[in-house]
């Protein structure tokens, strides 16, 4: 008994009913030692791990090469750009660069306090006395 494929009429006829002596079984011709690898089939899994290493290690050094070189770059240009904002930078941009990092330092200060544990640091009196007047 076959049937014909619901999508067109072209096409091959299906089997009614599958028997399970008709699936192939793979797993008797699996080699462990050649698994069936989608690209590269016929390599092994030694040359699988070889490989693996072999690229791991140079997109490694790829890294870190290519850091070296954006480090160096980038200290001939720090220096240039600092003369460059120093030279042209209003008032109005050094103090808010200069808050800016005044707030961010602060605002570290306070989380490391309190990672170390320590309580958060007590304010100061705002009660003007004269340092003469002992």
């Amino acid at each position: 008994l076959t049937l014909v494929c619901p999508c067109c009429s072209h096409c091959r006829t299906l089997p009614a009913a599958m028997d399970l002596r008709d699936i192939p079984d793979r797993w008797k011709r699996f080699n462990p030692e050649t698994p069936p690898y989608k690209y590269f089939p016929n390599r092994t899994r030694k040359q699988t791990m070889v490989w693996s290493w072999m690229a791991m290690a140079g997109f490694s050094a790829f890294g870190y090469l290519l850091a070296e070189i954006v480090e160096r770059q980038s200290v001939g240009k720090e220096e240039q750009i600092k003369e460059y904002a120093r030279q042209n930078a209003s008032i109005e941009q050094v103090t808010m660069i200069k808050n800016q990092s005044e707030a961010f330092k602060e605002i570290m200060m306070r989380a490391r306090r309190q990672r170390l544990g320590l309580p958060p640091q007590a304010h100061g009196s705002v009660d003007m006395r004269d340092p003469f007047d002992e």
